[in-house]
């Protein structure tokens, strides 16, 4: 403590600003209009679909008419494909990964920078097409005018003139490293072809003719020119090979690409969705928004409870944030950049919540030191010593949940999905990527809490009390002629069964809703399809069902008409329910139908989803296996860290509360009408983190008092105590968070984004019942399992406690 000096206080703070700088701004340089990106901004965030708008569809090949199994090699190329495809459309931000053990390739893009032309049906559809693979003689290319009258050099066509292979010629193609005789036998990577009888015949004439002239074959995935190797020899055995630089992805790339064109299947959709640049640009623009209004609340309910210790918090949580959004984009060059989708965001508020906590309950200690008669010196010493190990159990049982979820819903080969491949084997990857960005930004923003929450704000505080104008003791929550510190007295263990009969009516009302209002499980879990169109002017209902309704054949469907307050025109969305989805070509179908019948209103889709039953089922199973495990993980540390005060007993008493909570924010769905999907899942993994918290602060006291009195105090006492000691930094932590789903929540709803106001408002009504059974709930559940009264057993003739 004494060596932090004065000016300790302001090198964090530039050092933080500086920091929060470069992440918001990032570090370039322009010459001309080249652009170089030294260190990446904010600007440079990757969004995800849900924020941005585009494409989330997995492919499943199409077993028609084939024998046998597909095989992984099989997977790989089509992943290629489907890769080089949106390679050549621009889309270079996107995710694709194989689920190996359920023959599933998971495809997300969003659309590009200012979408014009907004058509996911027929990207999709051009993604699962069958790859035409071709081997052509020579490299022609041929000169076509722009429609601003610039010449362009483009592919010449295949023609039966230079056309010398086709996919179905190649037999296999593969990587292998060989010894290169032209270097004295130096091993390289090459790729090795072996054709088909037919095939070997036609490369034997084509070599024969290119090798005296060392001509060229070029190698085409549709139109795109993939390798152009050099003919130094006739080759008649229909086994050639490709040299270059390669190195082992590299070849193994284009071994892929080439088998790919003698795929004996292809590719069709599973699941898909789909949502519009203008509808996810509304959604960034209120969290944006939400976000600043939501930071500036915060600052000033902390400065103005904690006054010193307030503007400390406010500077730490700019670090926080700032060094999360550094994460998220990229900013440090040993680390790629992540998607931050709005449950993402949702972790990053989650976090900030815990950054907040983590400068309450420190503040809390400091003022009880001050009180007991400390120095300012001593208190704020102790203040943070005695905080350390309640900041620390809540930190560690978000990083928990934090590494469930990445590994739940992570791609099959990251780190997390591995370790955790034991309880998530039956499922493959996850078809919505939103929830891994809520554990990632989660995991991230608490991991650095521990360092500006904890270690910056205990620097900047020591330094700022160094000051003689800032000794005074009411800058640290001491106010003048005040002798002791005010606690609450409310005899919660007297009262228990009130307050537990208070949370069994709210589950009872919870439960009961569904019976009176129905459950609307979305098609993300229940499997289906959503259409959402928009279009100008007034549209007869009548005649819109009626097109829909011949177009879909079978199908039934119902519809409803609003407003979307994003574009400001009016919708109207269709549902559907379906064994194995609508299917791309009968989207389109419909979607050209419509658009004929009304030509004037300009009817175009906006936000559309077809998924399944079975990956419905499956992601909602997995969902529920996540949350499962999170409840046992949770159990268990709690167990091995409080069993001071019952272990086990403790643990159960937590998870108790936590079923509380999440029946409670399932109940907020039904009440408000809103869906049950994964922003559901989003918001009750929030709530379990928030009110673990909560539960570990409270229990931390306990463990705390029951050392101190070395067991002299009836359980009730300690309970009551305990709570009471707890209760002011629990309010206040849940009201900055609540206060920011307030914000977000009318924000939201004056800008009309309904994804944001399904997350924010149950949030806020979770908020709220987590803090009462935190505090209401585990303590008297906890006395119940234990009883009251401390009972004394003899054995040997001592006392000891039961």
């Amino acid at each position: 403590m004494k060596r932090v000096k004065k000016p300790v206080f302001f090198v964090v703070f530039i050092l933080i600003f500086l920091f929060a700088y470069s992440v918001i701004y990032g570090i370039s340089y322009y010459y001309g209009d080249n652009k170089t990106t030294y260190i990446k901004g904010v600007d440079d965030i990757r969004f995800g679909i849900d924020i941005k708008g585009g494409v989330d569809v997995t492919f499943t090949p199409d077993m028609t008419g084939m024998t046998g199994e597909v095989t992984n090699s099989q997977l790989d190329s089509a992943k290629e494909v489907i890769v080089q495809r949106m390679v050549n459309q621009n889309i270079t931000d996107y995710e694709c990964y194989i689920d190996y053990d359920n023959k599933r390739i998971i495809v997300r893009f969003p659309w590009k920078e200012g979408e014009t032309n907004f058509d996911p049906e027929a990207a999709v559809k051009e993604l699962g097409e069958t790859a035409s693979l071709t081997f052509r003689e020579g490299m022609e290319s041929e000169t076509v005018l722009n429609e601003d009258g610039t010449a362009e050099m483009i592919p010449a066509g295949v023609t039966a003139e230079n056309l010398i292979l086709e996919g179905k010629d190649v037999s296999k193609a593969e990587a292998a490293y060989y010894p290169d005789e032209s270097s004295g036998g130096t091993y390289v990577w090459i790729v090795s072809l072996t054709l088909t009888p037919e095939g070997a015949t036609k490369f034997a004439e084509a070599t024969a003719k290119l090798a005296p002239v060392q001509g060229q074959i070029s190698i085409w995935m549709d139109n795109t020119m993939i390798s152009a190797p050099t003919v130094q020899s006739v080759i008649s055995d229909g086994n050639a090979q490709i040299s270059g630089s390669f190195d082992a992805d590299s070849a193994k790339a284009l071994a892929d690409k080439i088998n790919s064109g003698a795929l004996p299947f292809k590719l069709v959709t599973a699941s898909f969705s789909t949502i519009s640049p203008s509808l996810g640009q509304g959604a960034l623009d209120a969290m944006v928004l939400a976000g600043i209004i939501a930071f500036i609340c915060i600052c000033i309910i902390v400065i103005s409870i904690y006054r010193m210790m307030g503007v400390v918090t406010v500077v730490a949580l700019v670090g926080q944030v700032a060094g999360t959004l550094a994460f998220v984009s990229g900013f440090f060059a040993f680390q790629n950049s992540s998607v931050l989708t709005i449950p993402g965001i949702a972790g990053v508020i989650l976090a900030v919540g815990m950054g907040v906590d983590a400068n309450v309950i420190t503040g809390e200690r400091i003022k009880e030191e001050l009180y007991a008669g400390k120095t300012l010196d001593g208190a704020i010493s102790s203040g943070f010593a005695r905080a350390f190990s309640a900041i620390l159990d809540g930190n560690v049982t978000m990083v928990l949940i934090a590494v469930i979820l990445m590994g739940a819903f992570g791609t099959p080969d990251s780190i997390f999905a591995k370790a955790l491949s034991f309880a998530f084997f039956m499922f493959g990857p996850s078809t919505a990527g939103t929830i891994y960005s809520f554990g990632y930004t989660l995991l991230v923003g608490t991991a650095l809490n521990m360092v500006f929450g904890v270690w910056c704000s205990r620097l900047m505080l020591t330094s700022l009390s160094k000051f003689k104008a800032l000794r005074n003791p009411w800058l640290y929550c001491k106010n003048k002629g005040q002798a002791e510190i005010k606690t609450f007295k409310f005899d919660f263990v007297a009262k228990r069964k009130i307050l537990i009969g208070i949370a069994g009516a709210m589950i009872v009302i919870s439960i009961g809703s569904t019976f009176i209002l129905g459950a609307n499980l979305d098609i993300q879990f229940k499997g289906g399809t959503l259409l959402s169109y928009v279009y100008d002017g007034d549209i007869d209902l009548n005649a819109f069902e009626e097109t829909a309704r011949e177009s879909l054949g079978g199908y039934n469907f119902t519809a409803t008409t609003g407003t979307n307050f994003t574009t400001g025109k009016n919708n109207i969305q269709l549902s559907l329910l379906t064994s194995d989805g609508l299917g791309i070509d009968t989207q389109t179908a419909l979607t050209d139908a419509l658009q004929a019948r009304f030509p004037d209103n300009n009817v175009d889709v906006i936000e559309s989803s077809d998924i399944s039953p079975s990956s419905g089922r499956e992601f909602f199973l997995k969902c529920l296996v996540a949350v499962l495990l999170s409840f046992v993980v949770l159990v268990f540390y709690i167990a091995l860290r409080f069993k001071k005060i019952g272990g086990w007993k403790a643990g159960v008493c937590a998870i108790i509360a936590l079923l509380h909570d999440c029946i409670a924010v399932y109940g907020a769905f039904i009440i408000f009408g809103m869906s049950i999907n994964a922003n559901f899942m989003a918001v009750v993994l929030t709530i379990l983190g928030s009110s673990i918290n909560n539960t570990i602060v409270i229990y931390d006291r306990l463990r705390e008092n029951e050392t101190l009195y070395d067991g002299k105090m009836d359980l009730s006492e300690l309970g009551n105590l305990s709570i009471n000691q707890s209760i002011t930094r629990c309010i206040w932590t849940s009201l900055t968070t609540f206060v920011s789903m307030v914000v977000v929540s009318i924000v939201a709803l004056s800008m009309g984004v309904e994804s944001i106001i399904s997350f924010s408002i149950p949030m806020a009504v979770g908020i709220v019942c987590g803090t009462y059974s935190s505090i209401c709930l585990t303590i008297p559940l906890w006395l119940t399992l234990r009883g009251t009264v401390r009972k004394n057993k003899t054995k040997h003739g001592k006392a000891v406690k039961a």
